[in-house]
C-alpha cells in the first residue's frame, strides 16, 4: 500500500493542479477565452470546490463577487501548498 501511494502521489498532485488551473481559468473572462468560452460565462463554483474545506463558507455567505474571488483564490493557494507539502512528504 505505501508503494502504490509513492508511486501516485506525483501524478495526484499534478491532476489536482490541473483541475485547479482550469478552475482559476473559469472565473476570469480572459481565462474562458483562452479555454474557448464566452466572456459572460464567468463562474466561481469550480474554484470554490477546488478550495475545499477553506472555502466552504462561500457556499452559505452572501458576498460581492470581489470578496469571493479572493477567498476562492487564497483558499486554492492554501489546498496547493497543502498538496505539494504532502506529496514531498517522504522524500
Amino acid at each position: 500500500m505505501e508503494r502504490t501511494i509513492r508511486a501516485v502521489r506525483w501524478p495526484l498532485y499534478g491532476a489536482f493542479v490541473l483541475a485547479s488551473v482550469v478552475a482559476t481559468m473559469l472565473a476570469f473572462p480572459i481565462g474562458l477565452t483562452a479555454l474557448g468560452l464566452e466572456p459572460n460565462d464567468v463562474t466561481f463554483l469550480p474554484l470554490s470546490i477546488t478550495g475545499l474545506p477553506w472555502s466552504g463558507p462561500l457556499f452559505w455567505m452572501e458576498l460581492d463577487s470581489v470578496t469571493r474571488l479572493a477567498i476562492a483564490l487564497v483558499a486554492n493557494v492554501l489546498n496547493l501548498a497543502l498538496g505539494l507539502m504532502l506529496a514531498r512528504g517522504s522524500d
